[in-house]
């Protein structure tokens, strides 16, 4: 076994935090607010730290196991991610109680406060049970050894789903110490429970036990397999994005659900196509750390570093979102439980939330250059913003008075103050409105069918459909989501922009 010493930066771990894994022994504990609260603020004075130890699982790109300081790193990452405030003592010395909020001088040295660890590698099993003896009298059984101890049919069938294929040959998680037997454990208890059900040992002993005469040839046990079949056959071997375990469990939890409610054979690649997006995407906006522009992979990593039981549900959540987004057709597919309309319109509202804020962030900056609003108030412009924009849309009429309030917004309030360099959601919010209003019928006939299918071609990439009129009413929604999204991205981008020129 060797052991190396070293240091890094708290933002620099955050940017990389996908790269630490929690083993499942270390989440049964949870500290409470007031120690995460405490730790922070001992960070903020400077104060140094305990030793963290890594077991270093990958060499590229080094990825750990948090074998100690799992606990400190969910506070440090909280506080990054706004989850976590300091208490009003704290607050009132350093600043502000969020970690958005401090004076730059203390988020900097709050960024480039360093915390030293060491990495262990090239650990037997036998070498980490002695080192953890000296270090904290004994390394726990994790809770997949633990299951792995109880009779039930239902641990028979996990144990005998850990060895396919998929782990081994699609995945880059490590199998020691039962990691896909825990893998499949949650997925099946996930499946058999529902996405409500908790997926910490007490809760899934109890299944196992409950279902201590599972078969293997029922409808959920064939489920499963035929998902790790699809997703071992349809992604890469081996799927570099596929090295955290939480993360594999989503996705096979993912693909069961779409099983379930009757994916097509021929989606099978688009699917497959989606879940490696996703994935790439997801580790992009992770690196960004605080300049991450979608809130829903930032939502997605926080439920993948703390094990909360509603992290399951979350993440299918997001998943479907995301797909829906990526394309607009498998919105018909699914069947729309009420969790998942709630959720999209907690997105929607979100969503209009952020882009209300991101017009008041613009004109600030745009006025300080120029002297006037980019977005130009009037009485239209401040309906639209202050209730219209995050009314889900219910149907086609709701969907025009949308198009036509985001026409006010994004083209009628700015003029020709961005002439030339419009972004291209708001070219796509006008060419919305005129596909609405059928305004190309004039004009050379050739003319017109060439707009027309311009129109329609830009309709298609947020609806998956050529026109609205060909849209179910209960995918407008979806469409309403998509445009925000894209709204909101460019407003980002317009944020940073040079408004000198």
């Amino acid at each position: 076994m060797k052991m190396t010493s070293e240091r890094i930066a708290l933002d620099k771990i955050y940017k990389r935090r996908d790269r630490y894994e929690i083993p499942d022994w270390q989440r049964e504990e949870v500290w409470n607010k007031a120690k995460k609260q405490k730790l922070i603020d001992s960070v903020l004075r400077g104060w140094k730290l305990p030793k963290f130890y890594f077991l270093l699982t990958n060499d590229s790109p080094k990825e750990y196991d948090v074998l100690d300081g799992q606990q400190r790193l969910s506070a440090i990452w909280e506080f990054f991610d706004g989850e976590l405030k300091l208490t009003a003592e704290s607050a009132a010395e350093f600043g502000a109680a969020s970690y958005e909020g401090l004076p730059d001088d203390v988020s900097d040295a709050f960024d480039d406060y360093e915390i030293n660890f060491d990495v262990i590698e090239d650990a037997e099993e036998e070498d980490q049970k002695e080192f953890f003896q000296r270090l904290q009298e004994g390394l726990p059984l994790t809770s997949s050894e633990k299951l792995n101890s109880i009779h039930s049919k239902l641990r028979d069938y996990c144990s005998k789903l850990a060895k396919h294929k998929f782990f081994l040959e699609t995945t880059s998680v490590s199998g020691k110490r039962y990691a896909y037997f825990d893998i499949c454990a949650k997925v099946m208890v996930l499946e058999i429970e529902g996405l409500d059900c908790g997926t910490r040992f007490d809760d899934i002993r109890e299944v196992f036990l409950q279902q201590a005469g599972f078969s293997g040839n029922s409808a959920v046990a064939k489920q499963v397999r035929k998902s790790l079949d699809l997703l071992h056959k349809e992604l890469p071997n081996p799927d570099k994005h596929l090295r955290n375990r939480t993360i594999v469990q989503a996705i096979i939890t993912f693909c069961c659900h779409l099983q379930r409610v009757g994916l097509k054979s021929q989606q099978n690649k688009i699917l497959a196509k989606f879940i490696d997006h996703f994935l790439a995407e997801l580790s992009k906006q992770v690196e960004l750390g605080q300049a991450a522009t979608d809130h829903d992979y930032v939502a997605f990593q926080r439920t993948v570093n703390a094990n909360v039981k509603s992290g399951p549900k979350t993440r299918n959540d997001i998943l479907l979102r995301k797909l829906f987004k990526y394309d607009p057709s498998f919105y018909s597919e699914v069947p729309q439980s009420n969790s998942l309309s709630k959720s999209l319109d907690e997105q929607i509202s979100r969503l209009a939330e952020s882009v209300r804020q991101l017009i008041y962030e613009v004109n600030n900056i745009y006025s300080g250059h120029h002297g006037k609003d980019l977005f130009k108030p009037t009485n239209k412009t401040i309906k639209a913003l202050t209730s219209e924009l995050s009314k889900p849309t219910k149907g086609m009429d709701d969907y025009k008075a949308f198009i036509e309030n985001l026409y006010f917004i994004f083209r009628e309030s700015i003029g020709t103050r961005l002439e030339g360099n419009l972004p291209p959601s708001f070219v796509n919010v006008n060419d919305l409105r005129t596909l609405n209003e059928h305004d190309v019928d004039h004009g050379k006939q050739n003319k017109a069918a060439k707009k027309k299918k311009e129109l329609a071609a830009v309709f298609e990439q947020f609806s998956g459909e050529k026109s609205p009129s060909a849209v179910d009413p209960t995918k407008f929604v979806i469409i309403q989501a998509n445009i925000l999204s894209a709204l909101e991205l460019d407003m980002r981008k317009l944020a940073k922009a040079d408004f000198d020129g």
